[in-house]
């Protein structure tokens, strides 16, 4: 990634985000606790997936990583709005 980009949130993604406190692990062009917002997008799945992932997450999946609680609290509506951006998402430096 170029030094300076960043990946763009859509507000409405960013308020889910912050409702449902993922920032508290997981930035969106770097490591924090979890993946980044890019790095999971990356992996390529698909909606339904990310949406499980959420619900029953699988540590075998993301090597290195402390292994995350399931998130049951989250409504699903919610997880689909946030997968739906995260199919589509491109690291900033790879949209130019």
């Amino acid at each position: 990634m170029q030094a300076g980009a960043q990946t763009e949130i859509p507000k409405s993604v960013n308020d889910l985000f912050v409702k449902h406190m993922c920032f508290t692990c997981h930035k969106a062009d770097v490591k924090l606790i979890g993946p980044s917002w890019v790095d999971i997008a990356a992996k390529g799945l698909k909606k339904a997936e990310l949406v499980q992932a959420v619900y029953a997450p699988n540590q075998d999946r993301w090597p290195g990583y402390p292994p995350m609680m399931p998130m049951p609290q989250v409504p699903k509506k919610d997880l689909e709005k946030i997968a739906d951006w995260l199919v589509k998402l491109k690291p900033a430096a790879a949209a130019k």
